[in-house]
């Protein structure tokens, strides 16, 4: 989910020219193909899952995972953060369907 959700918020601020891609190899990939970005974005962790479920020792994988779920969390606060200073000063609006 947290990829996902990284992966929308990036895609919302490339499109609308709020932020810019700092990682040359997703902004390549982003610029290359929309759905290729969204696979990477989201193939990624769930081969590091997989890569858990068929491995018998654990030890090493597990603070994998620990670091890029923590990863994760820190890049969508920082999305949050930039959506909501982009609300308040007025350059991000959102209009509700009616």
């Amino acid at each position: 989910m947290l990829s996902f959700t990284d992966a929308a918020f990036t895609d919302i601020g490339l499109r609308f020219f709020l932020i810019d891609e700092l990682n040359p190899i997703v902004k390549r990939m982003y610029e290359w193909n929309i759905v290729s970005y969204y696979a990477m974005k989201l193939l990624l962790p769930m081969l590091l899952i997989l890569i858990y479920y068929f491995t018998k020792n654990r030890r090493w994988i597990n603070p994998c995972i620990l670091i890029t779920v923590v990863l994760y969390f820190f890049v969508n606060i920082y999305h949050l953060i930039w959506i909501s200073l982009g609300v308040q000063g007025g350059w991000l609006t959102f209009n509700p369907l009616a």
